[in-house]
């Protein structure tokens, strides 16, 4: 669609006869005015569609023409011919050309065949012009993208404070014309009457423009004028004005966007900006003068005037003076396809990030399945003065277990369960399971089968064997029927350990404890040892446990470099800040276990005051306040002897020295358990000549 219109007046339209008026195929004489530039027919087309049309050769000053008398039906193709000339060439170019070096931009027009006519502006010599009512006034520059343009003011006249235009009553628009005075300029007015005092303007002494005015030289005639008034435009009533006159003001100067904060030395050159505003559609009577882009309907504006609006999809341009595709909507498309492209970006993204998790989860659960299977000629063969063990079948754990029934759970951990079960010979046994898909739990079974494949000891749990045919390992042991000494001494449903058990329970733990530091080969580090990992058999003998976070220390290495495991309240405070594992740190856990038998207090208690939580911390400020006998347990006190209690006391030194916080302070198990030893003779010897047990 071209905005300057298909439309064209004919001069000599009105001449013709009345009676040859309907070989224009309808064309009705509304379209012989318009607002869009007439396209100047030279003198011969004119001369031959009259002549086409009228048939009469002899009023034809062509030559050709009055040669010969045209046949109808040829006569009707050459008017079909010269219309269609015609109405091409009311289609050429919209913008007009450069006036010197300076676009002239549609829909400013500088000629009958450019621009849009009601946007006329002059160009001579290369400068373009703004007409006014009564003046002309340069042009500066010209923003079409903001349908802007800047005009020059005029200037004083010599040795005045009047301006040259002041005879015209200033700058004056046409108010017919979609030309109007911006918003943004504002205006000060010089050589003002006391007329001039209204709401819009400011007239203070103290206004901007006595600035303005004071500064500038070309001003210096108005300083001794009456006092000068300013106002934005924009809070104008007029936009069609910058008026001077006798009554009110004889000179002004306008700034565009002027920042008033600013010195007055760094404004802008005074101008006046003017807006236009953009032009509609072009008029149309059929489909026919309307392009591909655009279709002709009714314009609503109860004239009867029909435009050539923009198809779907497209949108009216009045800067170029074209139907664009609209940038809203194929934008919005744009931004729904990148959506729609980003969200299943994202979720193949997502998928295959599950899918690779998913396959490395599988992975090393197949890594962890087949290392353990691996194990299996490890386990049948002893090591280390180890016991053998069988492989068990899935089918006899699950047998043995009654496919894992809830009733047979005995406890559950961060390993994984244990449950309780019979195999075929009427054995009972502990079963333990690591957590599916837990490499962590697997790891810790692994190795809790690889420390008791190379240990045999009284005081150790025995590994009966192990299940590598299911998901997950599970390990056999003996099944030790008196449940932990935890259970013992936190349950108020058991009966209280006496002080000779409490003894024998320490010093079978010592024992075990020593076996693994000192006649394993190579050494083996607990790391958990705790109150609930000491087992008690039918004859209340103790048995460790639960080697899961056990390591292998190297004989020619005094630590192993390892991060800190274990339970809140026995963890070596020195392993702890270090991550130097040694024999030392299972000597400290040991001494929180002690503790725990002599005060038969949780190793962690949130019940006790806030600085007693920790025993360790309790237990110390006990006894360094030389009140170590406060904290034993009253139903060992209640019937104890003299020599008892003091040998109550000596386990608890004995704990207090295993608590020493550098390691190098602290005994060693095999010294623990002979100091054990020592005290357990005091207290048979005293059971001896009282005769009883205690």
């Amino acid at each position: 669609m071209h905005p300057q219109g298909p439309h064209c007046s004919f001069p000599f339209y009105s001449s013709i006869p009345r009676t040859s008026h309907a070989i224009f195929f309808g064309v009705p004489n509304s379209l012989k005015t318009t607002i869009f530039p007439e396209i100047l027919i030279k003198q011969e087309v004119t001369s031959w569609l009259y002549i086409l049309i009228s048939n009469d050769p002899t009023n034809s000053k062509s030559p050709i023409l009055s040669s010969y008398y045209l046949h109808s039906s040829v006569r009707m193709v050459m008017i079909t011919m010269v219309i269609l000339l015609v109405n091409a060439a009311c289609v050429v170019a919209i913008q007009c050309p450069d006036c010197g070096k300076t676009p002239v931009p549609y829909p400013l027009s500088t000629t009958p065949t450019c621009g849009h006519q009601s946007y006329k502006i002059r160009c001579e010599m290369g400068v373009l012009k703004f007409d006014t009512i009564n003046n002309t006034y340069p042009i500066i520059s010209i923003s079409p993208k903001n349908q802007r343009l800047l005009i020059r003011q005029s200037h004083l006249l010599p040795n005045t404070c009047v301006m040259a235009d002041f005879v015209t009553q200033g700058i004056q628009l046409d108010t017919s014309l979609p030309f109007t005075i911006g918003l943004t300029n504002t205006v000060f007015f010089f050589n003002c009457t006391d007329a001039m005092g209204t709401v819009i303007l400011d007239c203070t002494p103290t206004n901007i423009c006595q600035a303005y005015q004071n500064f500038s030289p070309q001003m210096s005639m108005c300083r001794r004028a009456p006092p000068c008034c300013s106002f934005r435009k924009g809070s104008s009533t007029s936009l069609f004005s910058i008026p001077l006159n006798m009554e009110k003001c004889k000179a002004y100067s306008s700034f565009v966007n002027l920042n008033i904060s600013m010195p007055v030395s760094k404004w802008p050159d005074p101008s006046v900006e003017l807006m236009w505003a953009p032009p509609p559609e072009p008029p149309c009577s059929s489909e026919g003068h309307c392009d591909s882009t655009s279709t002709c309907k009714d314009a609503h504006d109860g004239n009867g005037t029909r435009r050539c609006f923009c198809k779907p999809k497209f949108r009216w341009n009045a800067n170029s003076g074209q139907c664009a595709k609209d940038r809203k909507k194929v934008r919005a498309k744009r931004n729904l396809l990148l959506a729609t492209a980003i969200c299943s970006g994202v979720t193949i993204f997502v998928t295959i990030i599950f899918a690779i998790s998913v396959f490395i989860r599988r992975q090393k659960i197949k890594i962890a399945r087949q290392r353990l299977a691996r194990e299996r000629q490890e386990i049948v063969r002893p090591s280390g003065g180890g016991k053998s063990s069988k492989i068990f079948s899935s089918k006899e754990i699950k047998k043995a277990t009654n496919n894992f029934s809830p009733t047979g759970l005995l406890g559950a951990g961060g390993f994984g369960e244990v449950y309780k079960g019979v195999l075929d010979d009427g054995t009972p046994v502990a079963v333990k399971c690591a957590k599916l898909g837990n490499t962590k739990s697997i790891d810790q079974v692994l190795n809790e089968v690889r420390i008791l494949c190379q240990v045999n000891h009284k005081n150790l749990v025995h590994l009966l064997g192990c299940c590598v045919e299911l998901k997950q390992p599970f390990l056999v042991y003996e099944y030790i029927t008196n449940g932990s000494l935890h259970d013992h001494l936190h349950d108020r449903n058991k009966h209280p350990l006496t002080w000779s058990q409490r003894l024998a329970i320490a010093h079978d733990t010592a024992e075990g404890l020593a076996y693994l530091h000192f006649s394993a080969s190579p050494p083996i580090y607990h790391r958990d040892i705790k109150s609930s990992n000491i087992l008690l058999d039918e004859r209340m003998r103790a048995k460790v446990a639960d080697f899961g976070l056990s390591r292998l220390a190297q004989s020619d290495m005094t630590h192993v470099t390892t991060c800190a495991q274990g339970t809140l309240g026995y963890l070596d405070p020195d392993y702890y800040w270090n991550y130097q594992l040694t024999d030392k740190s299972d000597v400290y856990s040991f001494g929180v276990l002690l503790l725990e038998i002599l005060t038969c207090q949780r190793a962690i208690d949130f019940g006790r005051p806030t600085d007693d939580v920790n025993l360790v911390a309790y237990v110390k400020r006990i006894v360094n306040e030389e009140r170590l006998v406060d904290v034993i347990d009253p139903s060992l006190k209640i019937h104890a002897t003299t020599l008892e209690i003091d040998a109550m006391k000596a386990l608890g030194f004995l704990a207090i020295s295993c608590l020493e916080e550098r390691r190098e302070n602290r005994p060693s198990m095999k010294e623990a358990s002979e100091e054990i030893e020592y005290i357990m003779g005091i207290v048979a010897t005293t059971s001896d000549h009282h005769g009883r047990d205690i």
